[in-house]
């Protein structure tokens, strides 16, 4: 019989798979392991020649003839132990069981590759990790060969390369001419352009007072307008004053204008939409957001999370009434979802409708929703608690009545002025029942009015407001942002090709790209706004004639990246026009000015080794002392150690609790202290 090495990507997953396998009768037998994630990496470009460890102009481009791996500090124990198992020849194929998408096809073969594996790969596929999906991608195994996944490996495999190439050729080209390190890549640098225009359009704003007039008619209020222009701010005060000078002690209805609004429910959730979503509700950020959904994928209660879609596949919508009697046995969903199940009718129209289930809408993967297992005894957070009652609203809400209002609008006369009164009355709630906790304010109806009624005016106020600027971006308006980056561009053609190309970066990854911008002092929150940093604006405004701060600039290369997926360009021709562009564009920034003021130096306190002031860097908190190595990394174990915890640890005090990944991929937080000059783990007494 045949024996196979399935590699997952964490301990979790290849747990689960293992679990269903021992279940099942196969034609070839199953050995498990497992990555933590990426364990190789691209090397450094020394690695590649020793002259390309000195920072110099003339050296750029560097374009290695041959790419490799280097294994990552971090997983060395995990490598070895892999290399291991592959050297003892005991296999006939390898099961790759990454997650099914580019990311995880780039963290299998960069493996595969840099191990010098030659045995044949199966893919094991699948969008969600309850028992039946993980049994049926274990019976249907694809071949590597397959298009689709021989496509999907060449386009993970060439866009870690060309953001390789772009990342380290211009971060050093900028970093020479700026005289600090200056990152620069692909999909961060538009998107720093992004949050500087409006950080300089708030900057800029010159804030214009107005006047507007408000009548009180008793039940409800009016606005004056012009009915020329149906402008309401008045520029003076004296205009206003005016105005109300020539107003009667009456108003008088002229016309009346009831229009019945429909509105179903929304799509279900991509990634994005979730984020969008967390982050109005809960304040959650894109990253934390991105966190928690993985947890409950782990789980087994949600599918796979990074999606770009917001349709399901005609596969899943036939079996759609498992996953609506999983909530069934929530207290909060019992009525609601025991309802849809009886109504046989709306459960097949929703699976005829295009805008919820769609083939040709899908990409790599389906909406994300919850599973057809229970919660049952699984333990959840208070925070994965509210992502997947997200999820589940979501779900339950498309077989749901639509929301139905009759918005009314009165325009009224007195004398010579004109005003206007809204009003909603709700007909049928339908699906925002479930939304209930949510709503700030209730729809306010306008009381029975009829054409030609007269009524009196209880008063008149003249209101004095001020324009304002822009509002910053915050998690849920940077990521439309960013998927909406067609916004930002004038010409017609580029427009399309970022709406194809979905905006810069993914779902996947467009959350790690902002919090990086934050660890390298480009942009910063406050509260729950991004703010740019005047160190974000220089690099922004010094690089400004360059396309590496248009989106399009991206779009172009993902809509590339993708033709490379669905089989419409050679990854020959992709590399060809990939190394002819980093020429070109490396040649073009090398003749900027970079205008970037010097970083200021940070001090977190004395080292606790020499009593030298110990200082922020860029990986961590290093000491001034040459010849002291105390130095604490910004980065253990995928935990942040922010400047207040530097702070803590050198003063002998406990930092914060910090979420880190141990080397199982288990998932858990602890405090951290400096116990001897190391750095030791608290943890609370709910942990072990």
């Amino acid at each position: 019989m045949k024996r196979a090495l399935l590699i997952a990507e964490k301990p979790s997953l290849m747990r689960d798979i293992q679990k269903v396998y021992k279940t099942m009768k196969l034609p070839y037998e199953i050995d498990f392991a497992s990555f933590v994630g990426h364990v190789v990496e691209l090397k450094e470009p020394h690695e590649y020649k020793k002259e390309w460890k000195k920072w110099d102009l003339s050296l750029l481009p560097m374009m290695p003839e041959r790419y490799e791996f280097r294994v990552k500090k971090t997983s060395y124990k995990v490598y070895k132990e892999l290399e291991q198992i592959l050297k003892t020849n005991r296999y006939d194929f390898i099961i790759n069981a990454c997650d099914a998408g580019m990311e995880g096809e780039n963290i299998f073969y960069s493996f595969y590759k840099r191990v010098g594996c030659k045995l044949p790969v199966k893919r094991f596929w699948t969008s969600q990790t309850t028992d039946p999906a993980i049994r049926k991608a274990l019976t249907d195994l694809i071949d590597e060969q397959d298009p689709l996944i021989r496509n999907l490996r060449n386009a993970a495999m060439y866009r870690a390369v060309f953001d390789w190439l772009i990342g380290l050729n211009l971060t050093r080209a900028a970093t020479i001419k700026g005289g600090r390190i200056i990152k620069i890549g692909r999909v961060m640098t538009p998107t720093l352009a992004i949050v500087v225009k409006r950080e300089l359009e708030i900057r800029n704003f010159i804030p214009q007072n107005y006047f507007q007039i408000e009548l009180d008619l008793g039940k409800f209020k009016a606005l004056w307008f012009d009915p020329k222009t149906n402008e309401n701010k008045i520029p003076t005060l004296q205009q206003a004053e005016e105005i109300q000078t020539t107003l009667a002690y009456t108003a008088t209805v002229v016309d009346l204008k009831t229009e019945r609004k429909t509105m179903y429910a929304p799509s279900l959730h991509s990634l994005l939409e979730l984020q969008k979503e967390a982050n109005k509700f809960y304040g959650f950020t894109s990253s934390e957001t991105l966190k928690i959904a993985q947890t409950l994928y782990e789980k087994k209660l949600i599918t796979y999370p990074r999606t770009e879609s917001k349709h399901l596949p005609t596969n899943l919508a036939n079996t759609i009434e498992g996953h609506i009697q999983a909530l069934a046995s929530l207290p909060d969903y019992k009525d609601i979802a025991s309802n849809i199940l009886c109504n046989q009718q709306k459960l097949n129209s929703i699976k005829r409708s295009k805008k919820y289930v769609d083939d040709k809408k899908l990409t790599d993967h389906h909406a994300i929703t919850v599973t057809d297992v229970p919660i049952g005894r699984k333990k959840l957070s208070t925070n994965e608690l509210k992502i997947y009652h997200l999820i589940a609203k979501r779900l339950l809400a498309i077989f749901m009545p639509p929301y139905v209002i009759d918005k009314t609008a009165a325009i009224l006369q007195s004398n010579t002025q004109y005003f206007k009164a809204t009003g909603n009355i709700v007909i049928d709630k339908g699906y925002t029942i479930l939304y209930e906790t949510f709503k700030k304010k209730q729809e306010q109806p306008l009381p029975t009015l009829v054409v030609n009624q007269t009524l009196p005016i209880v008063q008149s106020d003249i209101l004095s407001k001020m324009t304002e600027p822009p509002a910053r971006y915050t998690d849920s308006t940077l990521l439309d942002a960013m998927f909406h980056a067609g916004r930002f561009v004038d010409n017609p053609e580029l427009q399309k090709i970022l709406k194809d190309a979905e905006g810069i970066g993914t779902s996947a990854t467009r959350a790690e790209i902002i919090e990086k911008l934050i660890s390298i002092g480009m942009i910063a929150r406050e509260g729950k706004s991004f703010v740019a940093t005047q160190f974000g604006i220089d690099v922004i405004m010094s690089v400004k004639q360059h396309d590496i701060v248009s989106p399009v600039l991206t779009a172009v290369w993902s809509k590339k990246l993708k033709d490379i997926v669905d089989g419409n360009l050679s990854s020959g021709q992709f590399y060809r026009d990939m190394l002819q562009y980093v020429q070109e564009t490396t040649a073009r920034f090398i003749q900027l000015e970079m205008n970037v003021a010097e970083k200021q130096v940070v001090t977190i306190g004395k080292c606790i080794e020499c009593g030298q002031p110990v200082v922020e860097g860029f990986k961590g908190y290093a000491c001034t002392n040459k010849a002291c190595k105390f130095f604490i990394s910004k980065t253990i174990m995928k935990g942040k150690i922010t400047a207040t915890d530097a702070k803590k640890l050198i003063s002998g005090k406990e930092t914060r609790e910090i979420r880190f990944t141990w080397k199982s991929g288990k998932k858990g937080k602890a405090k951290l202290k400096l116990v001897g000059g190391k750095i030791e783990f608290v943890f609370s007494n709910k942990q072990s």
